[in-house]
């Protein structure tokens, strides 16, 4: 588990910013891979740069998320969607 930006929640000490998607080789993920980011608004640029990077695709938020719940987070506002 990757955080998007640093120590967010203390859910991850690990973080990968989509301007580091290149350093990542290409082929490293399954082709069938299952990737999803739970970060705001990922799925508005940040899954086409994981795409255009790695090959595979990357579920994300069009919109905001909600971290409140204690668990899984899920879509904030009614408009809001997931996208790769």
């Amino acid at each position: 588990m990757f955080d998007y930006s640093n120590e967010i929640d203390s859910a991850s000490k690990c973080w990968l910013h989509e301007n580091d998607f290149t350093k990542l080789k290409r082929g490293i993920f399954a082709k069938d891979a299952f990737v999803k980011s739970w970060g705001c608004h990922t799925g508005e640029e940040m899954s086409q740069r994981f795409r255009a990077a790695t090959g595979v695709k990357m579920y994300g938020a069009v919109g905001r998320t909600d971290y409140s719940n204690g668990t899984v987070p899920v879509l904030a506002t009614p408009d809001a969607h997931w996208a790769d």
